[in-house]
């Protein structure tokens, strides 16, 4: 029997035998990863079905389980519910710890799970009437106008994420939509639903709702934008994880500017105009994956955001991180009210841009008196800087002043260092990281700039000159 053969053979079979069937096909494509690298280029096509079949079987019972433990964990139950008596407080988390999936798969499953559950109680009603159907039917409720959704995925023709994809995307019932009007729409998107991908029935979806509901857009709009989100949270590591939801207006914006940082790395188009091109070469060969460009981006937008003008969104102060240290040998220090410790040479960068306030304790941990800020490039100086440098001074660099940092020369705690115009220059934030990180040093001599590598880069630490992005150079 060929695998082709026997795909067939698991598509036929049902109930117990389907899964089984699958999980038999799965078996004999191999038992390593070494096995599916001598499949050859049929095989392994044929086995990726197999797979998706078997994940299919998988992911219908998934549901079916996800409807029992809902329903064993209704609200009306209380503390007698299944998943409170386990210690959580809905069944979308009880199978997320489970099964380690995310929140949004959870949902889907108990979403999904939840509509069989009224699909099968209507079932019930109906073959509980038995002979006197007839009599009774116009006293039952009406079967919810998703039972085909339903039913196709139990006789495993519809997989979990099309099954969310329609019920997501036709929405609910209302005075314009009814359910007889949805229940027409499900008809149509099923017959369509073998040829198109979750994402795609998803869209179709949304795109028949929209034309039954004109009207209704402008409801949905208003939920989208009464939807929005943006929660910030402190992992165990100290890492900042930020997880948002926004309108399609916000989302969209949010999309084409990050995609217009990062497009020539992701096949963006090809530059005719010989600035842009240089531009493109530059993000091409950035040693930055595409992502730690996105975050790093999104961090420069913010940063030059808050200098625009913090008086009218920020109430005048300019956000900045603080940094506690003590003076031990150790020489490390903690971003206040953040758990993550941060090296010597991460809190040299952060003077060069926020400046210090010693601190003295107790024995108790009281502090005892406070020490005067020191003096900070003020705005008058980074005009200045901006007017001289033009922006990041990093041979090669086309970071913008609003996207950089004022960085002493003469380090102000270790060396010393004033807070002089001559003694300053604009680097951007990678720059400046890799500056302090790596040990670069930069000298200045009558208004010129040097940049010299450290002997793990260039072993003869050949100094590189730093040009101003101002013509006429400003010196």
């Amino acid at each position: 029997m060929t695998i082709q053969s026997s795909i067939a053979d698991t598509f036929a079979a049902s109930g117990d035998d389907a899964l089984l069937g699958a999980a038999g096909e799965v078996a004999r494509l191999g038992s390593c990863s070494a096995d599916y690298d001598r499949l050859s280029d049929a095989a392994a096509l044929a086995g990726q079905r197999i797979l998706a079949q078997a994940q299919h079987e998988l992911d219908t019972r998934k549901a079916w389980m996800a409807k029992t433990l809902a329903q064993r964990s209704r609200w009306e139950l209380g503390q007698d519910g299944l998943a409170q008596q386990q210690g959580f407080r809905s069944p979308e988390d009880l199978i997320q710890k489970l099964t380690g999936s995310t929140r949004v798969e959870s949902r889907k499953l108990v979403g999904v799970g939840r509509m069989l559950a009224e699909t099968e109680e209507a079932d019930a009603r109906q073959a509980d009437a038995g002979d006197t159907l007839d009599l009774v039917a116009p006293l039952l409720p009406p079967a919810p106008w998703h039972a085909p959704i339903s039913r196709a995925v139990n006789d495993g023709t519809l997989s979990i994420d099309a099954a969310h994809a329609l019920r997501t995307g036709l929405g609910d019932i209302d005075t314009v939509v009814t359910g007889p009007v949805l229940a027409t729409a499900v008809a149509d998107l099923l017959a369509e639903a073998p040829s198109l991908n979750a994402d795609q029935l998803l869209k179709r979806a949304r795109q028949t709702r929209d034309s039954l509901d004109e009207a209704g857009i402008r409801v949905r709009e208003q939920k989208a934008w009464d939807d929005r989100y943006l929660h910030i949270w402190i992992l165990d590591t100290g890492q900042v994880r930020i997880d948002g939801l926004f309108p399609p207006e916000q989302g969209e914006f949010i999309k084409a500017t990050f995609d217009s940082l990062t497009s020539p790395r992701r096949g963006g188009v090809r530059f005719v105009d010989t600035d842009r091109a240089a531009w493109a070469t530059r993000v091409q060969n950035d040693p930055r994956t595409t992502t730690q460009i996105t975050c790093d981006g999104f961090v420069d937008l913010l940063t030059a955001g808050t200098t625009v003008n913090p008086n009218e969104m920020l109430g005048g102060r300019r956000p900045a991180v603080q940094i506690l240290t003590t003076h031990t040998p150790a020489g490390h220090g903690y971003i206040e009210g953040n758990n993550a410790p941060v090296s010597p040479e991460t809190i040299e960068r952060h003077i060069c841009d926020s400046g210090t306030i010693d601190l003295t304790f107790d024995q108790l941990g009281r502090p005892l008196n406070v020490g005067h800020e020191q003096r900070l490039f003020n705005r008058a100086q980074r005009r200045a800087l901006a007017a001289r440098d033009g922006g990041c001074r990093w041979p090669g660099c086309d970071r913008p002043p609003a996207f950089t940092e004022a960085h002493h020369i003469e380090h102000w705690q270790r060396d010393n260092g004033r807070t002089d115009i001559d003694q300053g220059i604009l680097l951007c934030r990678a720059h400046h990281l890799l500056l302090h990180n790596q040990h670069w040093q930069i000298f200045e001599n009558t208004g010129h700039y040097w940049l010299r590598p450290p002997t793990t880069i260039d072993p003869g630490q050949k100094l590189i000159e730093m040009p101003s992005h101002t013509q006429p150079r400003l010196t």
